[in-house]
């Protein structure tokens, strides 16, 4: 299977600790508490509505331009975002911004998530975060290049950073420069030991590198440090079958499935090495359900299809 037919792994992450001021006005960090655990819960609308509330209260019109009190600050959105008025802003919105921007993120709703990571900036520019959900927004949307940017600009706030390592990788694998890709991997890992997501996107980078050894070693260390993440028996999967393990590679496949039965990709794959090995309704029965997830996966399916047919026809 090409390296085409995968999946990317991007890391956005909630901030770990954001502190309201002593100005917040009331009400304003329960709102946020309870946004989180409510994202942290699946419920995206109900953690967007109470991040909306929370960035309302925590922001006022002003009608002097050159006046900022009582530790609020500036925001000229009127100019820089589009909107009708320049307010003043508690500082402790752009944690909130930041953490919405990430449940935008999850409904695909990337100008919005994007919009939110500006005015984050545009309140704190030292706020790394924002940097990596926008630069994870931009990817997805296809602009790379300002992806990688933004990954720079967090790596520069803070060279420790290994989630912004991970996903300046992630983006340069996409631009299909594995070189540096596999580089920032490793200054991730170095930052981030213990993150199953980076060892997994690694072992990606590796399989298609060539490194098929260092690919497994990769996903097993994912999977021993997270034993229920779906991606990295998918990426063990791939490296499998790149060894003609084609039963290991269905193994890994149908547990990818298992742990997320949404897995479009991993249905696809599992499909493919079902066809390589001759049980056509099966495969049929996979690519029909991999389908039902995820439409768009349908020109892309049949190119694998026909290669697959292909190269069982040459073993003939």
């Amino acid at each position: 299977m090409p390296s085409s037919y995968v999946v990317r792994l991007f890391i956005l992450f909630l901030l770990i600790s954001s502190t309201a001021t002593a100005q917040t006005p009331p009400g304003v960090r329960e709102l946020y508490d309870r946004a989180r655990h409510r994202y942290t819960k699946g419920d995206l609308v109900g953690a967007i509505s109470d991040y909306t509330r929370a960035i309302e209260l925590c922001t006022r019109p002003v009608g002097d331009l050159d006046r900022s009190d009582n530790g609020f600050r500036l925001d000229l959105r009127g100019k820089t975002l589009g909107e009708p008025a320049i307010t003043v802003v508690d500082p402790f919105a752009a944690a909130i911004y930041v953490d919405r921007s990430l449940a935008r993120y999850d409904r695909r709703d990337l100008q919005g998530a994007i919009e939110d990571c500006d005015r984050a900036i545009a309140i704190d520019p030292g706020l790394g975060t924002a940097y990596v959900n926008r630069g994870t927004a931009r990817s997805a949307d296809g602009d790379l290049d300002a992806a990688i940017e933004d990954f720079n600009r967090a790596i520069a706030i803070d060279s420790r950073d290994g989630e912004a390592y991970n996903n300046r990788a992630a983006a340069l694998y996409k631009k299909g420069d594995l070189e540096r890709a596999l580089a920032d991997y490793d200054r991730a890992i170095e930052f981030c030991p213990n993150r199953a997501e980076i060892y997994a996107n690694r072992g990606l980078a590796r399989r298609d590198k060539g490194d098929v050894d260092g690919a497994l070693a990769d996903c097993n260390r994912a999977i021993k440090l997270k034993p229920r993440f779906a991606f990295a028996y998918f990426g063990r999967g791939m490296a499998r079958f790149v060894r003609l393990d084609l039963h290991g590679a269905i193994s890994d496949f149908s547990r990818s499935i298992d742990l997320d039965p949404a897995f479009a990709q991993a249905y696809g794959n599992r499909g493919l090495v079902l066809l390589l090995l001759g049980q056509d309704d099966k495969a049929a029965e996979d690519f029909a359900q991999c389908l039902k997830i995820d439409p768009s996966r349908e020109a892309d399916l049949k190119t694998h299809i026909v290669k697959v047919k292909n190269k069982r026809a040459e073993a003939k």
